[in-house]
């Protein structure tokens, strides 16, 4: 048998969006099909946001022994953006490259530092902003963090995948990171027992938290105090989807608790484009 999941018109970068995928991820595993085609046929905009999570959502459904499969075929649009970013050559093993200069390509992200570097430079490479050498360097060990506990840290199952896409409309890099372990709340209230997601998503945020760091001493829980930081200064945004937990790390830091449980963590960076300033590290603006 086979079960068809319309996507909505738009699936932007807010809370009713997360709150939708939240609902697919659980509409997969409770559905009684072991067939699922996710139906973009009536869906006009998908934010680049979402595209890691799609390739994880497929390999989740695949331990489920479920198949999931995304059609966009009536759709010009999303098919045109699905090919661009990758996501088509994944899954479809084309031997042409529909990748376009604007993305960083769609990929599982091997466990091999020589590619997760290699990606961290097209993504900073992508990035609409001039950043001075140690900034550079910052936002480099900042972002590789991210990937080291998305593919050591979390535990992921199913791997873990990214995504990212310059939108020159908008003017913005837009870029995600999808691991299929734990969950940031999750890990963290294993160590913090009574503590609520929310509150375990912001203490995570917090300089020099890690749970890694409780088990093994190594320094750790700088990356994403750091990312905040910096997407604040760049009037970006730093995003958090993990667990029963949506988190917009704003300077108002709104965070919302999800009805539904997701596997592992998706973390989004929106990066402003801003050609008119020089970033730098703030021990280098004395």
């Amino acid at each position: 048998m086979e079960k068809i999941i319309t996507i909505p018109n738009k699936l932007n970068i807010d809370e009713v969006s997360y709150q939708f995928l939240a609902k697919l991820q659980y509409d997969i595993y409770a559905c009684e099909e072991d067939s699922i085609i996710l139906d973009f046929n009536k869906c006009r905009f998908t934010a680049p946001a979402f595209t890691a999570y799609y390739g994880a959502l497929v390999a989740i459904a695949q331990k489920w022994k479920k198949s999931v499969r995304i059609c966009a075929s009536g759709n010009p649009e999303v098919m045109r953006y699905f090919k661009r970013s990758g996501l088509y050559d994944y899954f479809y093993d084309t031997t042409v490259s529909h990748v376009n200069q604007n993305s960083v390509p769609f990929a599982k992200v091997s466990l091999d530092d020589w590619t997760i570097m290699n990606y961290i430079d097209k993504i900073i490479e992508l990035a609409p902003i001039t950043l001075s050498d140690a900034c550079r360097g910052s936002l480099f060990k900042n972002i590789y963090e991210i990937f080291d506990n998305a593919t050591d840290h979390s535990k992921s199952s199913c791997g873990v995948f990214a995504c990212g896409h310059w939108m020159p409309n908008k003017n913005q890099l837009i870029f995600s990171v999808c691991d299929t372990g734990t969950g940031i709340p999750r890990l963290v209230k294993q160590q913090n027992p009574g503590m609520a997601s929310i509150d375990a998503v912001k203490w995570a945020l917090q300089r020099g938290n890690s749970t890694k760091q409780l088990t093994d001493g190594t320094p750790r829980g700088l990356g994403m105090a750091d990312l905040k930081d910096f997407t604040e200064l760049n009037d970006g945004a730093l995003i958090i989807f993990s667990n029963d937990v949506y988190y917009d790390c704003s300077r108002d830091g709104k965070g919302v608790s999800l009805p539904y449980d997701i596997v592992g963590t998706l973390i989004t960076v929106v990066i402003n484009a801003d050609y008119e300033h020089i970033y730098l590290l703030k021990e280098e603006q004395s």
